[in-house]
């Protein structure tokens, strides 16, 4: 080697201890637990959702032992949900309730997964995978924990699931009875009637049965349909328009 080379080498070396000197002076520390949990719910305090995404990370990669990890995964997966990530907020509500089964969370965090589904499925009148995946769920959760506070929440989105079901199956059988296709609304509206009579779709569904009726000229069979929407759902807009129609026919 030259002596040119050796020159070039040392300044090169030189600089390279140099720069890994000042690299590893700027490296902070990982704090504590404790400090880096505080730090953690500071910033979801904040509502710097993705930022706490991070803080929580780092906390559960670091210090997985500790005993309050299991909040820590509940916070995580709401950094989640907060930021309207609902895909990646039900994958960590599951890991809390796999990985913690006995966490006093674990009730709530099986019900949000349930919840995260529930928001992912879109309006009646599309594809209703999430809302099927959402109402297995909710079953679950009250097989589960029938004694949770959040039994009556749930009980409230599963009607809420069910009726954006009961709602996609009316207005299809609602549009067929516009196209006068009589036969093919019948099945969608006795789908309704007879899977989802808790809901307030299953009064309407019984209207345009009758109305279906009432369009063939069967006004006797119109006339049982009417009534027993009156019968069944009294109080409801349905059995009002009902009402006005068994007026008409007599």
């Amino acid at each position: 080697m030259s002596n040119t080379s050796k020159i070039i080498f040392i300044i090169f070396s030189s600089w390279v201890i140099f720069l890994f000197g000042c690299a590893s002076r700027n490296i902070r520390p990982m704090p504590d637990a404790n400090t880096q949990f505080e730090i953690a719910k500071r910033v979801y305090g904040r509502k710097h959702y993705s930022d706490s995404v991070i803080e929580f990370q780092k906390l559960i990669l670091n210090y997985p032992g500790y005993a309050f990890i299991d909040s820590a995964q509940y916070l995580l997966a709401m950094s989640y949900f907060k930021d309207k990530d609902y895909a990646s907020a039900a994958a960590e509500f599951r890991k809390l309730v796999s990985s913690f089964p006995t966490s006093s969370l674990a009730d709530e965090s099986f019900f949000m997964v349930a919840l995260c589904d529930f928001q992912l499925s879109p309006k009646p009148e599309l594809d209703q995978k999430y809302t099927f995946i959402a109402i297995e769920g909710l079953e679950s959760f009250l097989d589960e924990y029938p004694e949770s506070e959040l039994v009556s929440q749930a009980k409230e989105l599963l009607l809420e699931a069910r009726s954006k079901l009961a709602k996609k199956a009316y207005k299809t059988g609602e549009l067929y009875v516009k196209l006068k296709d009589y036969d093919g609304a019948l099945i969608y509206l006795d789908e309704v009637i007879d899977n989802y009579s808790d809901t307030p779709w299953a009064g309407w569904a019984l209207f345009q049965k009758g109305e279906v009726y009432r369009l063939k000229k069967k006004d006797n069979d119109a006339k049982e349909y009417y009534q027993k929407v009156i019968s069944d759902y009294p109080q409801s807009e349905a059995a009002k328009k009902a009402q006005k129609r068994l007026e008409k026919l007599k």
